[in-house]
């Protein structure tokens, strides 16, 4: 997977190098500077759901893509599993990335229940490419997801 992510990288950058001083290419001072969204955890919540995972039930918030797919889902952003990539996976916390027409999410996911635990979407690191995708994440502490489905 990083392999592929280099390769990635460095396709896109000799790709944009090959297209030379082209006026179609916005300046990157055009962008807008991502916005951090902090979602509110219910630690009462979390650690309700923590025993239903160890109970065998929401199997899904074992997965940091699968909770940062249903944070970002909850929160109005058209994201679909496809859309998701683990860029870092750490003891407590992961970073997943999506992106849709509409914007770029970064999903901070910690363990914030107990050390191997479920995972909890924590921020997600908005980056709008229109207007719309500001609107879509809630104000600046919307509430977490907590859907009820199996995975």
């Amino acid at each position: 997977m990083k392999n592929l992510l280099t390769l990635f990288t460095m396709l896109a950058f000799i790709s944009s190098c090959s297209k030379g001083n082209n006026a179609d290419v916005k300046p990157a001072q055009d962008k807008k500077p991502a916005r951090v969204v902090k979602l509110n955890v219910d630690m009462t919540e979390e650690q309700r759901l923590q025993k239903a995972a160890d109970s065998g039930y929401q199997s899904w918030r074992n997965s940091p893509v699968d909770v940062a797919q249903a944070a970002l889902v909850n929160a109005g952003a058209n994201v679909n599993m496809a859309d998701c990539r683990l860029l870092s996976e750490k003891v407590d916390e992961a970073v997943v990335s999506a992106s849709n027409k509409k914007g770029s999410y970064k999903v901070i996911c910690k363990r914030v229940v107990k050390d191997g635990g479920i995972w909890t979407a924590t921020e997600v690191e908005v980056g709008e490419l229109s207007g719309e995708a500001g609107h879509q994440i809630g104000g600046e502490n919307m509430e977490h997801e907590h859907r009820e489905h199996e995975h």
